[in-house]
């Protein structure tokens, strides 16, 4: 595996480029963004330090029409999708962890599906929010009101408003480029159940995948 440089916007999957890497991410956020023809576009999957990009390739796929771009720059662990795909046939403990959390990714964007079609912007941004959080080492986001608007695919002014809306209730503090979360408590107040469940999940892959690796092992000399 390499450690690399992730810069805020570089393009870790390209669409319609062949997946020749995958990269663990370490610190920084990239995101799965989805376009169509009409030039329209959306968020549909974030990621941080618990996952991977690339991971369609894992699946049998050599290409994907989505995008992954980092959002806030990083580093990651890159490694040839050729040897971690062999890797996956020797290990069952690595092809059980990988395909669960291409599970949890899935559950992601049906999340994402489910709160786009029944759940207001600010419920929905509320959501987004902690999941930054999440993924970073810190109380501060550094997200403009612009790239919220086209995450969301939302109006600009719109995302200002329910940014003002949170502030009000003293759950984040907003400022050029610069989102801090005051308090976590009164962000999932407003989520409602729109966030949480890939989060549980997560933590049941990684509780299970922990108490495999604590069993004893037997080593032949």
């Amino acid at each position: 595996m390499e450690s690399i440089d992730l810069p805020a916007g570089h393009q870790r999957v390209r669409a319609g480029e062949p997946i020749s890497h995958l990269c663990f991410i370490e610190t920084g956020i990239p995101s799965t963004v989805v376009h169509n023809d009409g030039g329209k576009s959306i968020e549909t999957l974030l990621v941080g330090r618990e996952g991977i990009t690339g991971w369609p390739v894992l699946l049998g796929a050599s290409v994907t029409p989505d995008e992954t771009v980092m959002r806030v720059g990083g580093r990651g662990l890159m490694i040839l999708a050729v040897n971690i795909r062999r890797e996956m046939g020797n290990d069952v403990r690595l092809r059980e962890l990988l395909l669960g959390y291409i599970n949890i990714c899935l559950l992601q964007v049906g999340q994402l599906v489910l709160a786009n079609g029944q759940y207001s912007l600010r419920e929905r941004l509320a959501r987004w929010l902690l999941m930054c959080h999440d993924r970073l080492n810190t109380d501060d986001l550094p997200i403009t009101h612009e790239f919220l608007s086209i995450v969301r695919a939302v109006r600009r002014p719109s995302i200002t408003n329910e940014l003002h809306v949170l502030e009000g209730i003293h759950a984040i503090r907003a400022s050029r480029g610069n989102v801090r979360i005051i308090n976590r408590r009164v962000l999932q107040e407003v989520t409602d159940v729109t966030y949480g469940a890939p989060e549980r999940e997560y933590e049941r892959l990684i509780t299970r995948v922990r108490a495999d690796v604590a069993e004893p092992s037997v080593f032949f000399v």
